[in-house]
């Protein structure tokens, strides 16, 4: 994992962790209120993890757990976000350590069948070899998802800043990292999902039915729990960065009563 700061000498830290294909260039707008740490997850950016460890969910939590340890005597308060794949990897850490405040954009619990899981993971697998073969043209198709479909056309500027950001990634490690941690790999959290005592925040676009549907259900189960809906696809803090980062400042404040 490689560590990205922004500090404004601020007694509260948020950790920031990106989807799959980004890495601390997704976040370009960001509140001066907080200090902001922005992690690039195994196999993205600019992290070196080693390729021939196994970056399991257990694995990836312990190194997120040394980095934000270290936070603990520096910070009164820490939450920790996470966006699609990031938002897995968040939803996990929040599982077995404590943070004060959990914000999840257009995340998941996981698949609740091993059968499920199985299929899943055979798609990971095979989405890892065909952007090994041919990454421009894997791209360019990941990007025509109706996942990833804006509710409104973004600004050519936002569009380019996301291509460029998803094309520099290398292709053997991002294949590594989704057929270690995709959501074929991730353990079914459902069940688990009552144990959360933080606060949570859930986010997810009108436009992205999938993950609005799910995160209604995990707002049922989850007892600090708040939903928004934004008008917007499955990458609000693109769509609309100043939303976002009003939103996400908002809860904040209140999960912390400042």
């Amino acid at each position: 994992m490689h560590c990205h700061w922004t500090k404004n000498g601020r007694d509260d830290v948020l950790v920031m962790l990106h989807g799959f294909m980004g890495d601390s260039r997704a976040f370009t707008r960001l509140t001066d209120e907080m200090d902001i740490l922005r992690i690039d997850l195994p196999g993205h950016g600019q992290d070196e993890s080693d390729m021939d460890t196994d970056w399991s969910f257990d694995w990836l939590i312990q190194q997120l757990a040394v980095i934000i340890t270290g936070l603990k005597g520096s910070y009164q308060h820490i939450a920790l976000y996470g966006y699609s794949m990031g938002g897995r990897v968040a939803l996990y850490y929040a599982l077995h350590y404590t943070v004060d405040a959990l914000i999840l954009e257009s995340a998941s619990p996981g698949l609740e069948s091993a059968e499920e899981r199985q299929a899943r993971q055979q798609v990971d697998t095979e989405r890892g070899d065909a952007l090994v073969q041919d990454y421009e043209a894997f791209v360019s198709r990941w990007e025509r998802l109706p996942l990833f479909t804006p509710a409104a056309p973004l600004s050519s500027a936002a569009a380019e800043c996301q291509h460029q950001m998803r094309s520099s990634q290398r292709p053997s490690r991002l294949a590594k990292a989704l057929r270690d941690y995709g959501t074929g790999s991730q353990p079914n959290l459902w069940p688990r999902l009552k144990e959360l005592d933080a606060p949570v925040l859930l986010l997810t676009g009108t436009q992205d039915y999938k993950f609005k549907m799910i995160n209604q259900r995990m707002a049922q189960s989850i007892r600090h729990s708040r939903h928004i809906e934004v008008s917007a696809g499955h990458s609000i803090h693109v769509e609309h960065p100043e939303i976002f980062d009003t939103i996400v400042l908002e809860f904040i404040k209140e999960a912390y009563h400042v």
